[in-house]
């Protein structure tokens, strides 16, 4: 089975998609690469192919955070056309985009992980994509247990970090993530020192900047919490870029 291959994809760009700035080919590449890693984690998680419902995986109602204007929902849509699928996001326009133009369901989030306005036992699928990529070391556990407490029993959480490519890009300065040739030393260093680092944007009011988070650290952090049961992680598993993850609610 290929979720890619369910239904025709809505090509249909907002006026203010954020995520084109490295080419169209690019931008449909990682929706499609999403897609994919959101598949092989629910295979990992141990879902069939094809739920007693008739529903691919089993999966009805998913929730897509940050959805910003739709580069990876759209394939959502495409993969599980008869799901019931959240958007949410901080800018209203993107969450509004995706409710008009891949009906989904609208949801506006909050920069507090305990205040996110999500419903309790809900979610069969979380997909979370570059969400903790930007995030202190404080929020994670919020922002786990939020999403824990969204899911289904035995739903499925699917999110992604900056790890070892991130890092070496920084290093090579073949990307700056935002940051200054200072700010970026700062960031691999305590990354090569700790396995995890943060580092703020400047010029902002509120508290949004660049993680560096390894494998070993993620792992930890998740085994850590309540409820969640790590049973996929791939380096470099998303766009050949971040690292994905899987988790499954067990409580």
């Amino acid at each position: 089975m290929s979720l890619g291959v369910q239904g025709t994809l809505n090509c249909t760009l907002s006026p203010r998609e954020q995520m084109s700035f490295c080419g169209m080919e690019h931008y449909w590449k990682a929706g499609q690469s999403a897609l994919a890693c959101i598949e092989d984690g629910l295979r990992a998680a141990g879902r069939p192919e094809v739920g007693f419902d008739g529903a691919p995986y089993g999966v009805w109602t998913i929730l897509d955070l940050p959805c910003g204007q739709g580069r990876v929902l759209r394939h959502l849509r495409r993969g599980f056309p008869q799901a019931r699928i959240t958007a949410s996001d901080l800018e209203r326009e993107g969450v509004e985009f995706c409710a008009a133009t891949f009906d989904a369901i609208p949801l506006h989030s909050n920069d507090d992980p305990s205040k996110l306005p999500l419903p309790v036992d809900h979610f069969d699928l979380i997909w979370v994509g570059s969400l903790f990529t930007h995030v202190d070391a404080p929020k994670w556990d919020l922002f786990l247990e939020s999403f824990r407490r969204a899911l289904r029993p035995r739903g499925v959480l699917v999110f992604t970090t900056h790890g070892n490519k991130a890092c070496k890009n920084m290093k090579r300065r073949g990307a700056t993530y935002g940051h200054s040739d200072a700010e970026l030393d700062a960031l691999t260093t305590g990354y090569d020192q700790n396995g995890f680092a943060y580092g703020r944007y400047t010029g902002l009011d509120w508290n949004y900047g660049t993680s560096l988070s390894s494998l070993n650290w993620v792992s930890r952090r998740i085994e850590d919490s309540q409820g969640l049961q790590l049973v996929h992680a791939v380096e470099e598993g998303w766009d050949r870029h971040q690292d994905c993850y899987t988790c499954v609610r067990t409580d």
